[in-house]
């Protein structure tokens, strides 16, 4: 019986999470505690998108190379949930972006309240 019971518990499947809305300008701005692009960081995505491994459409403004937006879910405790990148043309400066924001979000949220939040990262060399 007791097997059961916790073979019953992780089989559950979790919740879906939410997607963020269609319109991502209509999200307030996630609030960084520690900003700042580290030279490794723009190292791997000059390689990237040098290496012909991107194709990015948009170009950057204001001396960025490429910027990466995201989406960044905060749950009721207080903690990120979910970050999703937009697609700009290069899935792996997408996903890198996505790992490089859950570390600078590590440790908790500064979001006020639980919901849907914007964060563009620039990348610039």
């Amino acid at each position: 019986m007791i097997a059961l019971a916790l073979l019953a518990q992780t089989a559950a499947p979790t919740p879906p999470q939410p997607s963020p809305p269609q319109d991502w300008t209509a999200l307030p701005a996630y609030p960084l505690v520690r900003a700042g692009i580290t030279p490794e960081a723009t190292s791997y995505v000059r390689g990237e998108v040098q290496s012909d491994r991107c194709r990015i459409a948009t170009p950057a403004t204001d001396g960025a190379q490429v910027i990466a937006p995201v989406a960044i879910l905060v749950g009721p405790a207080g903690g990120v949930r979910q970050v999703v990148p937009a697609a700009i043309g290069c899935p792996t400066v997408e996903q890198y972006t996505v790992g490089y924001v859950i570390a600078l979000t590590r440790g908790g949220s500064t979001a006020s309240r639980p919901g849907w939040y914007r964060l563009s990262v620039a990348y610039r060399w």
